[in-house]
């Protein structure tokens, strides 16, 4: 049984998830949001040197859980 639901459906190419998504651009992976661009830019190093693209990673204002203003990570590629 297992083995049969594992089986289901196909690994999707880029043109393929984008339709899925909606074509409004590309998903993206982001990180906690840091209260300061120092501690963003470490992160964004950081996930750069494990392998994430340099030309589609940086750091973007965000919002903190605790409603003050901020810097994310996002990786959109």
């Amino acid at each position: 049984m297992k083995k049969s639901i594992l089986n289901i459906g196909k690994a999707l190419n880029k043109a393929e998830q984008k339709n899925i998504n909606g074509g409004f651009g590309e998903l993206f992976i982001g990180s906690s949001c840091y209260t300061t661009q120092s501690r963003c830019n470490s992160a964004m190093a950081a996930a750069i040197s494990n392998g994430a693209n340099p030309s589609c990673t940086r750091c973007e204002p965000c919002t903190t859980f605790f409603g003050t203003s901020g810097f994310q990570v996002r990786i959109y590629c």
